[in-house]
């Protein structure tokens, strides 16, 4: 993985940290709507379009990214990151000023915790050779619980709204623990399958191909000439 100093300000980065810029905004309006006692419905909405905002940045920056050949490793990184953020902070400050269930924030973020732990995992275990992708479950999952959480700015509203919320945020958070389990089985699997193979005594701890024989003696040779031109 390299960072390039070129792919700082490309248009899918920039919308990513865009994203980011947001996520403050959204809690500073969310605290304002429970703090608040006149016009807090102003808040609340405020807090909705500055999510859904961010959210379409989501989906322009991976739109762009690929379809105009702009996917950098910043944006691999950075990206998720606000995505995954967004999205628990999001749920965490529904259940305080909403009254969702703290159940769907817990399982969310474990959930986002345990994911990230076990790639970095798979990532070095297999010298970069085990890269982590989504699946089918899990962007069912995704799309799901973003539902529920927009519905989830308005169930203060209505009860009936509030019971399609919590049948949502039921739905998904059933798809992200089933997709978790999924990509635990896959990638651990896939990591016995590369120590099996062998290529990792081939590689550097970065994935790079380590020198053969013939190469370190070229290079030692080189070394040595150099050595005594000097």
């Amino acid at each position: 993985m390299e960072f390039k100093k070129e792919d700082l300000f490309t248009i899918p980065n920039i919308l990513t940290y865009i994203r980011l810029i947001c996520i403050p905004i959204f809690i500073w309006l969310m605290i304002e709507y429970y703090l608040s006692e006149v016009a807090s419905d102003v808040y609340m909405w405020a807090s909705f379009g500055i999510f859904l905002f961010a959210e379409v940045t989501d989906i322009c920056d991976g739109y762009i990214a690929r379809h105009f050949n702009q996917v950098s490793d910043i944006g691999k990184v950075l990206d998720p990151i606000a995505d995954k953020v967004l999205q628990c902070v999001a749920m965490l400050l529904l259940c305080i000023c909403a009254n969702i269930h703290w159940a769907f924030a817990i399982i969310i973020i474990v959930k986002e915790i345990f994911m990230g732990v076990t790639s970095k995992y798979w990532m070095r275990a297999s010298k970069r050779q085990v890269e982590q992708k989504s699946n089918k479950v899990g962007k069912a999952g995704a799309f799901v619980y973003f539902v529920g959480i927009l519905l989830s700015f308005f169930t203060h509203k209505n009860k009936i709204i509030y019971w399609i919320d919590f049948a949502l945020l039921v739905a998904g958070s059933v798809l992200a623990i089933v997709a978790a389990a999924i990509y635990t089985v896959i990638y651990q699997k896939k990591l016995n399958e590369v120590r099996a193979s062998g290529i990792l005594d081939k590689l550097d701890r970065y994935g790079n191909p380590l020198p053969t024989v013939e190469e370190k003696v070229a290079t030692d040779k080189s070394e040595e000439e150099n050595t005594e031109q000097e």
